[in-house]
């Protein structure tokens, strides 16, 4: 299978399972509210930290030691280019969901300050109503798995075994 076949795969079935989990995860903190409070701790806003980071770490850390094993197996060549991630898998992992809790979580709440100011709101949205907090959670892990696993399965493809 040629790598960017196999990065498409492996990439699907990251965004499938990241957004099955941000639901569960929304339904496990925010469950029976309605409507969900955005700013402070244990928040709307704030629940994007642990939600970026934890999708960010596993979907870097499962598809890159199953690449891994892939690799040893003989069923892919690992022989891709190096990216900028660190080579070891744990590394590179943290690294993607550090950048990804931080930058994910600023852009979350900047854009809940942009949508606020447009809607000529005192300070900002304060609540959501539950579907559209678990909408935007869902929609949310898919697009961070679409944007973390390829440059991690670049990288895991770069590995020698």
């Amino acid at each position: 299978m040629d790598h960017t076949t196999y990065i498409r795969r492996e990439t699907g079935v990251s965004i499938v399972i990241n957004s099955v989990l941000s639901a569960l995860f929304f339904w496990l903190v925010f469950g029976g509210v309605d409507p969900v409070p955005v700013w402070g701790m244990g928040n709307w806003v704030f629940d994007f930290l642990p939600q970026s980071f934890m999708i960010a770490l596993m979907s870097t850390l499962v598809p890159g030691a199953l690449t891994a094993k892939a690799i040893r197996a003989g069923k892919i060549a690992g022989n891709g280019p190096r990216n900028w991630l660190p080579v070891n898998l744990l590394a590179r992992a943290v690294v993607l969901a550090i950048l990804s809790a931080a930058g994910g979580t600023a852009l979350v709440a900047l854009l809940i300050i942009a949508v606020g100011v447009t809607l000529s709101l005192p300070w900002s949205i304060t609540e959501l109503s539950a579907a559209t907090a678990l909408a935007f959670k869902v929609i949310y892990g898919a697009i961070l798995a679409l944007i973390v696993t390829p440059p991690g399965l670049r990288q895991a493809l770069a590995n020698q075994g």
